[in-house]
């Protein structure tokens, strides 16, 4: 309980190499190494952080009395004709996670992209290896694939365009899984719950990537158009109306 009453503070900035002195750069560093298992730091943080100086980035850095507890990045890739690519990369200390703080930052920075280039398709696909950050997101946008509902055609291709050598989920058809080589740091206890759970985005989250704790991922697509906007806002206000 004491962990939700500490007030975080943040900074955010337009990443670019050798933006952040050594000291940051150890502290998420270290951060990313107590959220995943099996993973190659300096790699990890070299391919969302460095490669590609084109890739344009975002980044929100999440403080405790000057000292770095979590992040979010997120990277806006042009190098698909039809559209633009927005990815993520977001992890807290073990102690600070559950906050849902990296969704007004991700929801604000998608908008200011979307209404600058307003004749550019904009499309947001991460690889989610948790459960719940996938319901984080999937409470709050109103479309978000994969879903309850059938996969249309269009969905189809487009999985098939954007994680063209993905594995295809047995739930849905889809090619919307993804080898990563990573895991996250979840108990046998954590992981027993998410498998266990009611809730209606964690239990389709399973249904759909059932081996989450051994390093595959569920790539999420979340369209960016005017009518996500809308839809997602009136799906925030009903939540804050009917929903604790």
């Amino acid at each position: 309980m004491l962990r939700h009453s500490i007030k975080l503070t943040h900074t955010d900035l337009t990443y670019r190499e050798s933006a952040l002195d050594d000291k940051k750069v150890c502290q998420l560093k270290h951060i990313i190494a107590k959220s995943f298992a099996d993973i190659d730091v300096d790699a990890y943080f070299e391919y969302y952080f460095e490669q590609d100086a084109k890739i344009k980035r975002r980044l929100r850095l999440f403080f405790i009395d000057h000292n770095i507890v979590g992040y979010c990045l997120l990277t806006f890739t042009n190098s698909h004709h039809h559209f633009c690519l927005v990815g993520a990369s977001a992890a807290f200390l073990p102690e600070h996670r559950g906050q849902n703080s990296t969704f007004a930052f991700s929801l604000s920075e998608v908008l200011k992209y979307y209404l600058r280039n307003p004749l550019r398709r904009v499309l947001y696909a991460d690889t989610m290896l948790s459960p719940a950050m996938f319901r984080a997101m999937a409470k709050h946008i109103a479309q978000v694939y994969p879903n309850q509902g059938p996969p249309d055609g269009a969905i189809a291709e487009l999985y098939n365009e954007i994680n063209s050598q993905g594995l295809i989920s047995k739930e849905n058809g889809l090619r919307c899984l993804k080898a990563v080589g990573r895991k996250t740091n979840y108990s046998n206890a954590e992981i027993a719950r998410f498998r266990e759970s009611q809730k209606a985005e964690i239990a389709l989250y399973c249904r759909v990537n059932p081996n989450f704790d051994k390093g595959i991922a569920l790539v999420t697509i979340i369209p960016i158009t005017f009518t996500q906007f809308v839809l997602t806002l009136k799906k925030m206000i009903w939540r804050a109306v009917f929903q604790k």
